[in-house]
């Protein structure tokens, strides 16, 4: 694909094996994933855990939360890949309907979904396909496993919190805030980021000083134009991810 060919819409039917059914997700193409996660104005039908943690209904309205109308970073509202050697390398997501406060500059994006979003938050963020990250996201989905993102006032950095219910209780709101001192993220834009498509996500555990961990880079812009790192993303990102459900 040329970086110049937008994204077009697939409608290849998505088939569930068992053990996604089990655990509560769909496997996508990585290149359905736009299509999924951005363009998807539904949520998909949620899955017996999903209904488990108190949402009953079918597939809800995704409501765009207003990222997209900050200039400085409305690229957040496309499809942004983690490119680097890091675990969770090789995911993709968006900040498009997650919940934001423009006069705060937070916006709070619950990651594997859970209890208690407006924002229809399954299948907002990719998944691994291992065994390993099904587990720590349905663990992720039941303790609520959100992140909290502060904008500096310029827009040009970023500082996380980690949120989550302690106990891992189904319908509980995530109350706990990890300390920083424990583990403290961030991310600021990079010199050649255009309205928020390049950030260099920085990472500190337990006290250490901050370190690079990943580029964050937009793919597809919110309207499905391919960027400059949209190369990356055909190369690196896995050939199918798990999306939760």
């Amino acid at each position: 694909m040329s970086n110049s060919t937008p994204y077009t819409r697939s409608d290849a039917s998505t088939s569930i094996s068992f053990l996604n059914r089990l655990g509560g997700f769909e496997s996508k193409e990585s290149s359905d994933l736009f299509q999924a996660i951005v363009q998807d104005e539904t949520s998909p039908s949620p899955s017996w855990i999903q209904r488990l943690l108190c949402d009953c209904g079918g597939p809800r309205t995704r409501v765009e939360g207003g990222i997209q109308d900050v200039p400085e970073i409305s690229n957040l509202a496309g499809l942004m890949f983690q490119n680097g050697d890091e675990v969770t390398s090789g995911t993709a997501f968006t900040l498009k309907w997650a919940d934001f406060d423009k006069e705060k500059r937070v916006c709070t994006i619950q990651v594997y979904g859970g209890y208690g979003s407006k924002a229809a938050a399954t299948g907002l963020w990719s998944i691994l396909d291992n065994h390993m990250w099904r587990f720590l996201s349905v663990l992720g989905r039941c303790c609520n496993y959100t992140y909290r993102i502060s904008f500096s006032e310029d827009w040009q950095r970023a500082d996380f919190d980690i949120k989550a219910n302690l106990g891992c209780i189904c319908c509980a709101k995530p109350w706990f805030t990890l300390p920083h001192k424990v583990a403290k993220f961030e991310m600021v834009q990079a010199e050649n980021s255009q309205n928020g498509s390049h950030w260099l996500r920085n990472s500190s555990v337990i006290g250490r000083p901050m370190e690079f961990s990943y580029n964050l880079e937009t793919v597809y812009k919110p309207d499905g134009t391919p960027t400059e790192f949209i190369q990356n993303f055909e190369n690196d990102a896995p050939k199918s991810m798990l999306l939760s459900r």
